[in-house]
């Protein structure tokens, strides 16, 4: 949401670093709530067509419209917890 807060000059949405792996265990559900909160509202008064044009080069030089940027942040961690989930699985 930073990144397309940026590329979309609105206000920095101003969310929290993630958690460090000693404090995320405890902390978590307020870290979740904070997320979820700053990521209602930056987008919701933004032009249909500012979802698909321009194009932005992220962070890791590839190419994106703020919809295929939205899509990667949802899709993204659905896979890695699938790749841990089959990881866990393995004998070891």
């Amino acid at each position: 949401m930073s990144w397309i807060c940026e590329k979309l000059e609105l206000p920095d949405p101003q969310i929290e670093p993630t958690l460090e792996a000693d404090v995320i265990a405890e902390r978590v559900d307020d870290y979740l709530e904070h997320l979820m909160d700053k990521w209602k509202y930056p987008l919701v008064d933004l032009d249909e067509i500012k979802f698909f044009q321009p194009i932005y080069e992220s962070r890791w030089k590839v190419n994106y419209c703020i919809e295929a940027m939205l899509e990667h942040a949802v899709v993204h961690p659905i896979r890695h917890s699938f790749q841990l989930n089959e990881l866990m699985k393995k004998p070891q």
